[in-house]
């Protein structure tokens, strides 16, 4: 089993196309042999956690029964033709998941499996359903953890997403390694009280929370390849 996240960014004339796609283009991944889980997201702009939306950017979280299943799904897939065809950029992860705990939709899709040898960066999945009387708290916790995040030296990158304008939200972080990615998770005054407060005061009526080891990447994220140098993409 693998997982993977793309993250496609369209220029500004394909606006209303890409906005399209994300109904038009749900039969097409119905279809995908060896796909086992998804769901196409919308992205919070930049590299910040809260949620202001980039119409500019969407992106396509997935499992995977295997390598074989998304490589033909990168190669044929008429979804990753018109990707590239209509998009600015295009990047793609894969990643094999080795601590996963709770639910998205009411199961795992990304049950914990050996993690590659060695040494080498993380990533972080984390996806909740807010409940509504807590959806305030929620979002004025974030700032702190935007600002935490961008004087951490270990981050590759980050993306805000969500399944809904508001409610069902997501985060990918990437990290240099899992000693970078535990240092923020638990060495952050911010991140730790929202930690806290989360359990506390019950934000979430779901949540799934997802370590990685990304195994290789392809394309360009805000002009680069945030892994290049780690696994010679």
């Amino acid at each position: 089993m693998i997982a993977s996240v793309s993250i496609v960014t369209y220029p500004r004339d394909e606006l209303r196309w890409a906005f399209g796609r994300m109904g038009m283009d749900r039969p097409d991944l119905a279809k995908t042999p060896g796909l086992t889980f998804k769901r196409l997201v919308g992205t919070a702009k930049g590299t910040s956690f809260a949620w202001k939306p980039d119409l500019l950017r969407w992106g396509l979280v997935a499992a995977w029964e295997s390598e074989d299943a998304l490589d033909a799904f990168l190669h044929e897939s008429p979804i990753v033709q018109r990707w590239h065809e209509h998009a600015s950029e295009v990047w793609t992860v894969r990643m094999v998941p080795v601590k996963s705990a709770g639910a998205w939709g009411g199961s795992n899709p990304f049950p914990a499996q050996p993690p590659p040898p060695g040494d080498g960066p993380f990533a972080v999945i984390t996806r909740a359903t807010l409940r509504m009387r807590r959806t305030r708290a929620f979002y004025a916790a974030v700032p702190p953890i935007d600002l935490d995040l961008d004087r951490n030296p270990g981050l590759l990158a980050s993306v805000g997403f969500g399944e809904s304008p508001l409610g069902r939200q997501g985060t990918l972080s990437v990290w240099e390694s899992e000693r970078a990615m535990k240092e923020f998770a638990y060495g952050t005054d911010a991140h730790r009280e929202a930690i806290r407060r989360r359990t506390q005061e019950q934000w979430y009526a779901e949540e799934l929370f997802a370590r990685f080891r990304p195994t290789g990447s392809t394309g360009t994220l805000g002009g680069s390849d945030p892994l290049a140098s780690l696994l010679g993409s």
